[in-house]
Protein backbone atom coordinates (compact mmCIF):
# COMPACT_ATOMS: atom_id res chain seq x y z
CA UNK A 1 0.00 0.00 0.00
CA UNK A 2 1.52 3.19 -1.13
CA UNK A 3 0.79 6.17 1.80
CA UNK A 4 1.01 9.82 1.54
CA UNK A 5 1.52 11.95 4.74
CA UNK A 6 -0.31 14.96 5.01
CA UNK A 7 -2.33 17.62 6.86
CA UNK A 8 -5.50 18.81 5.30
CA UNK A 9 -6.51 21.97 5.32
CA UNK A 10 -9.37 23.46 7.78
CA UNK A 11 -13.06 24.43 5.97
CA UNK A 12 -13.00 27.99 5.44
CA UNK A 13 -8.99 27.54 3.86
CA UNK A 14 -10.42 24.27 1.95
CA UNK A 15 -12.58 26.38 0.15
CA UNK A 16 -10.64 29.27 -0.33
CA UNK A 17 -8.30 26.91 -1.97
CA UNK A 18 -10.97 25.45 -4.47
CA UNK A 19 -12.42 28.58 -5.79
CA UNK A 20 -8.76 28.96 -6.67
CA UNK A 21 -8.02 25.93 -7.62
CA UNK A 22 -11.77 25.81 -9.89
CA UNK A 23 -10.58 29.04 -11.19
CA UNK A 24 -7.52 28.24 -12.30
CA UNK A 25 -8.78 25.03 -14.08
CA UNK A 26 -11.00 27.22 -15.97
CA UNK A 27 -7.91 29.44 -17.47
CA UNK A 28 -5.24 26.38 -17.13
CA UNK A 29 -7.75 23.33 -18.62
CA UNK A 30 -5.80 21.26 -15.63
CA UNK A 31 -8.38 19.34 -13.62
CA UNK A 32 -6.01 16.85 -11.45
CA UNK A 33 -5.77 18.90 -8.57
CA UNK A 34 -9.60 19.09 -8.43
CA UNK A 35 -10.08 15.62 -9.03
CA UNK A 36 -7.21 13.93 -7.15
CA UNK A 37 -6.84 15.56 -3.77
CA UNK A 38 -8.25 17.43 -1.10
CA UNK A 39 -6.46 20.77 -0.41
CA UNK A 40 -3.55 19.64 2.07
CA UNK A 41 0.06 20.35 2.63
CA UNK A 42 2.77 17.28 2.55
CA UNK A 43 4.54 16.72 5.57
CA UNK A 44 6.54 13.42 4.88
CA UNK A 45 7.55 11.05 2.60
CA UNK A 46 5.33 9.00 1.04
CA UNK A 47 5.97 5.21 2.10
CA UNK A 48 5.07 1.79 1.21
CA UNK A 49 4.09 -0.93 3.76
CA UNK A 50 2.55 -4.00 3.69
CA UNK A 51 -0.84 -4.91 5.20
CA UNK A 52 1.09 -6.09 8.09
CA UNK A 53 2.83 -2.97 9.12
CA UNK A 54 -0.24 -0.49 9.03
CA UNK A 55 -0.33 -0.93 12.48
CA UNK A 56 2.91 -0.73 13.43
CA UNK A 57 3.27 2.52 11.18
CA UNK A 58 -0.44 3.94 12.74
CA UNK A 59 1.00 3.23 16.49
CA UNK A 60 4.35 4.93 15.77
CA UNK A 61 3.14 8.23 13.77
CA UNK A 62 0.36 8.45 16.91
CA UNK A 63 3.47 8.38 19.64
CA UNK A 64 4.94 10.86 17.54
CA UNK A 65 2.90 13.50 17.11
CA UNK A 66 0.53 13.09 20.32
CA UNK A 67 2.22 16.31 21.90
CA UNK A 68 2.24 18.24 18.83
CA UNK A 69 0.71 21.63 19.68
CA UNK A 70 -1.95 22.69 16.97
CA UNK A 71 -0.28 25.31 14.51
CA UNK A 72 -1.59 28.04 12.23
CA UNK A 73 -0.62 27.69 8.78
CA UNK A 74 0.10 30.57 6.53
CA UNK A 75 0.62 31.32 2.79
CA UNK A 76 1.77 34.63 1.42
CA UNK A 77 2.36 34.51 -2.26
CA UNK A 78 2.09 32.01 -5.35
CA UNK A 79 4.75 29.66 -6.55
CA UNK A 80 5.56 27.04 -9.45
CA UNK A 81 7.39 24.55 -9.95
CA UNK A 82 8.90 23.64 -13.69
CA UNK A 83 10.67 20.26 -12.62
CA UNK A 84 7.97 18.41 -10.72
CA UNK A 85 9.28 15.77 -8.34
CA UNK A 86 7.50 12.49 -9.05
CA UNK A 87 7.15 9.50 -7.48
CA UNK A 88 7.65 5.85 -8.38
CA UNK A 89 5.59 4.90 -11.07
CA UNK A 90 4.01 8.42 -11.28
CA UNK A 91 3.07 10.23 -14.39
CA UNK A 92 2.95 13.68 -14.74
CA UNK A 93 3.55 17.02 -16.56
CA UNK A 94 6.66 19.01 -14.89
CA UNK A 95 4.78 21.95 -14.27
CA UNK A 96 2.92 23.05 -11.04
CA UNK A 97 1.42 25.99 -9.37
CA UNK A 98 0.63 26.20 -5.90
CA UNK A 99 0.56 28.60 -2.54
CA UNK A 100 3.79 29.03 -0.96
CA UNK A 101 3.76 27.56 2.72
CA UNK A 102 5.28 29.91 5.59
CA UNK A 103 8.49 27.32 7.50
CA UNK A 104 6.85 28.04 11.02
CA UNK A 105 8.64 26.42 13.68
CA UNK A 106 5.55 24.34 14.31
CA UNK A 107 5.37 23.28 10.81
CA UNK A 108 9.57 22.34 10.45
CA UNK A 109 9.00 20.48 13.85
CA UNK A 110 6.06 18.18 12.45
CA UNK A 111 7.98 17.28 9.27
CA UNK A 112 10.96 16.19 11.56
CA UNK A 113 9.02 13.51 13.56
CA UNK A 114 7.25 12.72 10.70
CA UNK A 115 10.57 11.70 9.07
CA UNK A 116 12.04 10.25 12.05
CA UNK A 117 9.64 7.62 11.80
CA UNK A 118 9.73 7.53 7.59
CA UNK A 119 13.04 7.15 7.12
CA UNK A 120 12.73 3.51 8.53
CA UNK A 121 10.78 2.38 6.18
CA UNK A 122 10.30 1.80 2.07
CA UNK A 123 9.40 5.39 0.46
CA UNK A 124 7.87 5.77 -3.07
CA UNK A 125 8.12 9.23 -2.61
CA UNK A 126 10.23 11.49 -1.35
CA UNK A 127 9.80 15.22 -0.66
CA UNK A 128 11.85 18.29 -2.12
CA UNK A 129 14.86 18.76 0.12
CA UNK A 130 15.40 21.25 1.80
CA UNK A 131 11.77 20.87 2.66
CA UNK A 132 8.96 23.02 0.33
CA UNK A 133 6.18 22.97 2.09
CA UNK A 134 3.04 24.19 -0.20
CA UNK A 135 -0.42 23.76 -1.40
CA UNK A 136 -0.87 22.50 -4.88
CA UNK A 137 -3.34 24.70 -7.34
CA UNK A 138 -2.59 22.75 -10.33
CA UNK A 139 -0.38 19.87 -11.40
CA UNK A 140 0.12 16.61 -13.20
CA UNK A 141 -2.37 17.60 -16.30
CA UNK A 142 -0.97 21.03 -16.66
CA UNK A 143 0.72 21.15 -20.42
CA UNK A 144 3.22 24.13 -20.95
CA UNK A 145 0.73 26.49 -22.54
CA UNK A 146 -1.76 25.96 -19.49
CA UNK A 147 0.66 26.84 -16.96
CA UNK A 148 1.90 30.20 -19.28
CA UNK A 149 -1.81 31.39 -18.91
CA UNK A 150 -1.72 30.08 -14.99
CA UNK A 151 1.24 32.62 -14.71
CA UNK A 152 -0.42 35.61 -16.09
CA UNK A 153 -3.92 34.70 -14.02
CA UNK A 154 -1.99 34.87 -10.68
CA UNK A 155 -0.53 37.90 -11.21
CA UNK A 156 -1.18 40.55 -9.34
CA UNK A 157 -3.70 38.20 -6.95
CA UNK A 158 -3.12 37.77 -3.00
CA UNK A 159 -1.58 34.56 -2.10
CA UNK A 160 -2.51 35.14 1.50
CA UNK A 161 -4.27 32.11 3.49
CA UNK A 162 -4.40 30.63 6.72
CA UNK A 163 -5.79 27.40 8.53
CA UNK A 164 -5.61 25.45 11.68
CA UNK A 165 -3.69 22.52 11.75
CA UNK A 166 -4.47 19.66 14.23
CA UNK A 167 -3.92 16.16 12.71
CA UNK A 168 -1.96 14.22 9.60
CA UNK A 169 -3.54 11.67 7.55
CA UNK A 170 -2.57 8.56 5.41
CA UNK A 171 -3.70 9.15 2.49
CA UNK A 172 -3.97 5.98 0.00
CA UNK A 173 -2.23 6.18 -3.20
CA UNK A 174 -5.01 4.70 -5.59
CA UNK A 175 -4.53 5.09 -9.88
CA UNK A 176 -6.04 8.19 -10.74
CA UNK A 177 -7.63 9.13 -6.97
CA UNK A 178 -5.47 9.75 -3.44
CA UNK A 179 -7.84 8.75 -1.01
CA UNK A 180 -7.82 9.41 2.90
CA UNK A 181 -7.04 6.07 4.42
CA UNK A 182 -6.37 6.99 8.21
CA UNK A 183 -6.22 10.47 10.34
CA UNK A 184 -4.86 10.92 13.61
CA UNK A 185 -5.08 13.70 15.52
CA UNK A 186 -2.31 15.92 17.42
CA UNK A 187 -4.66 15.17 20.55
CA UNK A 188 -3.23 12.80 22.82
CA UNK A 189 -6.30 11.48 23.84
CA UNK A 190 -8.03 10.91 20.41
CA UNK A 191 -7.45 7.44 18.79
CA UNK A 192 -6.86 7.30 15.68
CA UNK A 193 -10.00 7.80 12.67
CA UNK A 194 -10.38 4.91 10.35
CA UNK A 195 -11.84 6.77 6.88
CA UNK A 196 -13.79 4.49 5.45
Amino acid sequence: MRLSIVSYLDEAATLAVRKLQRELSEVTGSKAALLSWEPHVTVGDGVEVAAEQLDALCQELTRAISNQPIFTLRTSHFGTFETRPLGRSETSTPYVIYLDVQRSEALQELVRRVQDITEHYDRWYTMVRPYTPHITLAFRDLDAVGFQKGLAYIQGKSGELESSIDHIALVEKLENKDVEFQRLSFAADTEPRLVQ
